[in-house]
């Protein structure tokens, strides 16, 4: 019988911990931590909430122009699933990022050539789509539906080895 493990890829959406999106996204993370028994592979703003809960947690750093680009944190954090052995990972992520961080993800399983189970949080439907957004995030592109949305209409129509050179 083989042993399943488990791991957690949380995405922050917008900076800081402080703002709502990214406590809903350590909540939900939490959650599921305690559900599945599970590991955490994550950006700084959601590990600062979730050290005093979890032990064992990876982070990501932000560089010098803030956090790293989607496509990057799945690829780290296929890596990091890939030298635990991790064979399920659960996304967690704001709605409105969801389909990018997903299909970033499923990119990053391929090209490591793994056999990694991605699944999605579904609790993140609990919140209206347009609930995520946070005037005081640190991170215009997160403070409205607008600013978000009109960068996402570019990544979702670019073709993905475009994409894979700028967010790579």
């Amino acid at each position: 019988m083989e042993v399943r493990k488990v791991g957690i890829i949380a995405f922050a959406f917008g900076m800081l911990e402080t703002i709502l999106s990214n406590q809903r996204i350590a909540q939900i993370t939490l959650q599921k931590v305690r559900e599945l028994n599970a590991s955490v592979y994550t950006q700084l703003d959601i590990a600062y909430i979730l050290v005093p809960e979890i032990v064992d947690i990876q982070s990501i750093r932000n560089d010098e122009f803030g956090p790293p680009p989607t496509l990057r944190i799945a690829r780290g954090a296929i890596q990091w699933a890939k030298r635990r052995k991790i064979t399920e990972l659960w996304i967690v992520a704001a709605e409105p990022h969801l389909w990018r961080a997903l299909r970033d993800v499923q990119q990053a399983v391929r090209e490591a050539e793994e056999y990694i189970e991605v699944r999605i949080c579904e609790e993140i439907k609990q919140y209206p789509r347009g609930s995520w957004f946070c005037l005081n995030s640190a991170q215009k592109r997160t403070r409205s539906w607008w600013n978000w949305h009109k960068r996402e209409l570019i990544f979702k129509f670019m073709p993905f080895f475009i994409y894979k050179r700028i967010a790579g």
